[in-house]
């Protein structure tokens, strides 16, 4: 369409180009189209004079980007851009469109990249998540597993990768914070955490709730077998849809058929008197009422077990499955996931409850430790007496289930 257009295609190091992106290159390019390739310059011509050229960012050795200084260009493309520097990307805006031709093609560019906790996510995909990106910029998630032309064994290959590296590399998740020895869930670890468990019809479901609305008001959907504790599925309510009808209508569309049980539990705080409801009622007395076709039975405690301490038997639970207690998360709840790996420690024990400003809204909300949060009141309320011993050391009692079975109670089937 454009013929004697130019076009480079940039990596991080002309290496790499070499090793990578010119082999691909290649690979997929009829060779019809090329009329010569300057194996010295990196630069290929097609029949229609148009060129692509082939560079090397090399900001090691070339830290003020002169070989860009007087590149005359239609546009590019930055493949793996997450690897190079914020302002390589801004002197590609700058030089983009600066090649005169009869029949000019709007300026464009292309940027490829993994997730990455730098400048990238910033200027693009947290922009993007905002919905805050200027105007004609673009960004377009996609997985290696959306690529039809990917084999199949290579995709399967792909799942002995250390659990980490698949879900940022393979899953594309941008939030997963590497390990820095500062979590509050120490032992929690993808590779022993995560993993299959599906809604099962035959089992009670169990839900627990952090009254809260921003980011969201999260409703954590569990399923509980043996000890084994399955968090089979999330509800995040965003505004404006985050208010309890609006959670409990989600969770009565998702689970319209479910027959065997349902239990509330959640923060033991959220049952006092909601000013904002009529008289009698709180966060609690609301979801029972929105969910009384289940008939509900809620499990929420007086108070609340300290968070130092629910935390030190979550980690318990974690680490060697105490008392043969175990949390499978299913691998679709990514906002789970990430909140277990990247809740923090503050320094007196409890969760770093951290601050933020929504830039569109205005409104300031701590993004991590909701979800965690729910899930520490569902388990040590489902396991009180392992809970007891913990704290005491001493062994678990039974005297307050009068004679019933522990774990057939918990079950309820």
């Amino acid at each position: 369409m454009y013929p004697g257009s130019k076009w480079v295609i940039v990596r991080n190091t002309l290496q790499t180009l070499k090793l990578n992106t010119i082999p691909s290159f290649f690979k997929i390019c009829p060779t019809a189209f090329i009329k010569h390739y300057n194996q010295e310059t990196q630069v290929v011509t097609f029949r229609n004079g148009s060129q692509v050229i082939f560079l090397g960012e090399n900001y090691a050795d070339d830290k003020e980007l002169n070989r860009f200084k007087g590149l005359e260009c239609n546009g590019f493309l930055f493949e793996e851009i997450n690897e190079m520097q914020e302002k390589t990307f801004y002197k590609g805006i700058e030089r983009a469109g600066s090649h005169i031709i009869p029949k000019m093609p709007p300026p464009l560019i292309l940027a490829t990249c993994n997730p990455a906790k730098n400048w990238v996510k910033t200027l693009f995909y947290d922009r993007w998540l905002l919905g805050k990106l200027p105007d004609k910029w673009k960004y377009i998630p996609s997985k290696i597993t959306d690529n039809p032309f990917i084999p199949e064994e290579y995709k399967e290959s792909l799942k002995t990768m250390p659990k980490y590296e698949y879900e940022v590399f393979v899953n594309g998740n941008w939030e997963l914070q590497e390990r820095t020895g500062a979590e509050f869930y120490k032992y929690f670890r993808l590779d022993k955490h995560v993993g299959h468990c599906a809604y099962n019809p035959d089992l009670p479901i169990h839900i627990s709730w952090d009254e809260n609305v921003n980011p969201y008001l999260p409703c954590g959907i569990f399923q509980v077998q043996n000890k084994e504790i399955r968090f089979v599925d999330l509800i995040l309510g965003v505004n404006p849809n985050n208010t309890i009808k609006d959670v409990c209508r989600e969770f009565k569309f998702r689970y319209k058929n479910h027959k065997t049980g349902l239990f509330v539990y959640g923060d033991a705080t959220s049952q006092k008197q909601d000013v904002k409801a009529e008289k009698g009622y709180n966060f609690f007395t609301l979801i029972l009422n929105e969910l009384k076709e289940y008939a509900p039975i809620k499990r929420v405690p007086a108070s609340n077990p300290s968070v130092v301490m629910r935390g030190q038997f979550m980690n318990a639970v974690f680490y060697n499955g105490f008392e043969g207690i175990s949390i499978m998360i299913s691998p679709e709840l990514k906002d789970a996931i990430n909140d277990f790996t990247n809740t923090k420690e503050a320094a007196d024990g409890t969760k770093l409850k951290r601050t933020v400003k929504n830039e569109k809204t205005g409104v300031s909300y701590q993004p991590e430790g909701h979800i965690t949060d729910l899930t520490d009141y569902l388990v040590c309320r489902l396991f009180t007496d392992e809970y007891q011993k913990y704290q005491t050391g001493g062994v678990v009692s039974l005297a307050r289930q009068t004679g019933a079975n522990v774990l057939n109670e918990r079950m309820r089937l």
